[in-house]
């Protein structure tokens, strides 16, 4: 009985994912499979819910408890369509993240970057596996974890578990600040328009390696210029087709004026297709580990659709908007804001809370506000919040798939260097875009 529900959770899974592909290709209203598509991912949410992991509870358990405390109201079978057809292209994306997953752990390239990797002298491993997170995770996510950790060189010591791990960290999440494969650009866009999405994109580009240049230099003992291209090296492999892949992405996005995440679910599918066209033997194996990808994080889903759901419902309430212009937050300085966002995901990332509430709630309240912030740098504060969130948070995904694969204590890499580090980075990057607001405002 038990395998029965699971395969039936992977089939409604599987077909609106395909609904959320058809969503994007075809927007009409003669569209049946979108309605299909929505019914069956809300059998398939109801079905997942009573398995899912005890602390994506609470962080369901918190949302709603967001909703009741804003919205007070409950959704009408209307409003209840309306938001399962809003959140359907989220099925999309772990599916596809999932394929995307499988199909890099078979690519040569990729395998020559963990050989790379894999003979790095121990004092300079830290730099190699961060600048390759950065990289391999703006693209595959927390996939990057488990491509890395099998680079590591065979019964390697706790310290040195420790090392990769926290750098691993920290290279996969600062990642969050520029690339739009992220669930954080996703939320992003659902409150501020896809122009001002993308510029803050480009912007967390520059604020994202700068970090990464300056934390690999203050972390890695004793690393010199030669130890460095040694890091660097590691990448070459796989860079050519990360930067086509990502090129791809952004260029479909903006030509077909798609949001980040439509662009994603159906380019992605695309690129697979051709490489299994060229390597057929590649199909089943890549098939196989898809389907184990879904069946392991289905708790993400189900925590970004209630998410995503509370988001719509409250941002669609006029109650709410109201509640929101009667809260003390938007008392503070016009300035401050890109400093409070930031700094205030970090924080309450370090006692369990997952960005994916902060960033709702605060988003919601800074977007209906007529405060003075350009929308561009309001979004990457936004993503800075969610890199720094996500980088030493005992809640999440990030920190629970690391300390797994590496063998950690999740306290550990929680509550370790990475702690101070996010909090550091919040705080001087929100300071940054508080600067550049002002510059901004100068000249407007």
């Amino acid at each position: 009985m038990k395998q029965t529900l699971g395969n039936l959770r992977t089939s409604l899974f599987l077909i609106s994912w395909g609904a959320a592909l058809s969503s994007v290709v075809w927007t009409s209203d003669q569209n049946l499979f979108i309605n299909f598509g929505v019914v069956s991912f809300s059998i398939f949410l109801v079905l997942t819910f009573p398995h899912i992991k005890r602390q994506s509870l609470f962080i369901i358990g918190f949302l709603l408890f967001i909703y009741i405390l804003i919205v007070r109201e409950i959704p009408d079978t209307s409003s209840l369509i309306e938001g399962g057809n809003y959140i359907l292209v989220f099925a999309g994306l772990i599916p596809t993240m999932g394929l995307v997953r499988a199909t890099a752990q078979k690519l040569e390239n990729v395998k020559q970057s963990q050989i790379l990797l894999s003979k790095l002298p121990k004092e300079s491993c830290g730099s190699g596996f961060q600048i390759t997170a950065h990289f391999f995770g703006s693209v595959i996510n927390t996939g990057v974890f488990a491509m890395l950790a099998a680079a590591m060189p065979p019964k390697s010591g706790f310290y040195y578990r420790k090392l990769v791990a926290e750098s691993v960290l920290r290279g996969m999440s600062s990642s969050a600040t520029w690339s739009p494969f992220f669930v954080a650009f996703v939320v992003g866009q659902v409150y501020l328009d896809a122009i001002s999405a993308w510029i803050g994109l480009a912007i967390g580009l520059i604020m994202g390696s700068v970090f990464s240049m300056i934390s690999i230099t203050l972390l890695t003992h004793q690393l010199t210029w030669k130890k460095l291209q040694e890091s660097i090296a590691c990448l070459k492999p796989m860079l050519p087709t990360l930067l086509i892949t990502m090129t791809l992405v952004v260029g479909s996005a903006i030509f077909f004026n798609l949001t980040a995440l439509s662009a994603v679910i159906i380019v992605m599918p695309i690129l697979v297709g051709c490489y299994l066209f060229t390597i057929p033997a590649n199909i089943k194996p890549i098939g196989i580990e898809t389907l184990i990808y879904l069946k392991q994080n289905t708790d993400d889903i189900v925590v970004i659709s209630v998410a995503m759901l509370v988001g719509f419902f409250v941002t669609n309430s006029p109650d709410a908007l109201a509640t929101f212009h009667k809260l003390n937050l938007l008392m503070i300085p016009s300035w401050s804001v890109l400093i409070f966002i930031p700094l205030t995901m970090a924080s309450l990332s370090l006692i369990g809370i997952h960005p994916v509430i902060s960033s709702t709630v605060l988003l919601s309240v800074f977007t209906s506000s007529q405060l003075n912030i350009s929308t561009p740098l309001l979004m990457q504060a936004h993503l800075l919040g969610w890199c720094t969130g996500t980088m030493s948070s005992i809640a999440s995904l990030s920190v629970i798939t690391c300390s797994t694969l590496f063998q950690i204590p999740s306290t550990k890499l929680c509550f370790g260097i990475n702690a101070l580090t996010t909090l550091i980075f919040a705080f001087l990057g929100g300071i940054l875009l508080a600067l550049m607001n002002e510059f901004n405002n100068s000249f407007v």
